[in-house]
């Protein structure tokens, strides 16, 4: 069995969006930080497909809205990136292979 070494730009995406939601916490914790709570209203835009779900809950359990996009939205954003990885590899391999 091969396996692969992921390249550490993948990471990058996924702790981006775990950096954003958590610097955004702060405001919501930290009353006179209250003005980075606005970088909450950017996470949800960027994570729109998974955050409809948070959306929907939200309105009944706000925590486990918050915990969704804390941890299905880093998730989402690792599979992004390896899905970008991977594509990149097989477009690297195809240019690589020579035309019959």
């Amino acid at each position: 069995m091969k396996l692969r070494v992921r390249n550490g730009w993948v990471y990058f995406l996924p702790g981006l969006h775990l950096c954003a939601c958590v610097f955004s916490m702060v405001g919501y914790l930290i009353p006179s930080l209250q003005y980075l709570g606005i970088v909450w209203t950017f996470v949800m835009l960027a994570d729109l497909p998974i955050s409809l779900v948070a959306f929907a809950v939200a309105w009944n359990h706000s925590a486990v809205a918050t915990v969704w996009i804390l941890v299905v939205g880093t998730l989402w954003w690792y599979l992004l990136s390896c899905g970008a990885e991977s594509a990149l590899r097989r477009l690297k391999a195809s240019r690589e292979t020579p035309l019959r």
